[in-house]
């Protein structure tokens, strides 16, 4: 039986070396995560005041999707992955309100 010199992939194939991100790619994502790095201290200590909280959060948010699109490898994920991030993002969202509604029943007054 002969070998196959130069072996065909399809897409069902599980990720191998023929999967692996190109250089350029992972250098230009992770420029970018650093300029949001910067963007995220320099807005620190810029004195926005009220403002710079929601747009901080934002640039986290950025951060954190596209570590999580392309060095966790999301983007290639099949369905068992898709429905563990789905999982995740839904439980982290009940423990948000929920902790959020305690925070904002609370009594302020004093003691």
């Amino acid at each position: 039986m002969a070998h196959d010199p130069h072996p065909t992939t399809t897409a069902d194939d599980p990720p191998t070396l023929h999967d692996v991100d190109k250089v350029p790619t992972l250098l230009v994502v992770y420029l970018v995560v650093l300029g949001l790095a910067a963007a995220n201290i320099f807005l620190s200590v810029s004195g926005l005041g009220a403002v710079a909280l929601p747009v901080q959060l934002g640039i986290g948010a950025v951060q954190a999707s596209l570590v999580a699109w392309y060095w966790m490898h999301m983007r290639r994920g099949d369905t068992v992955v898709a429905l563990s991030v789905a999982t995740t993002l839904f439980f982290m969202g009940i423990f948000f309100v929920l902790v959020l509604s305690d925070v904002l029943t609370r009594w302020r007054g004093g003691i």
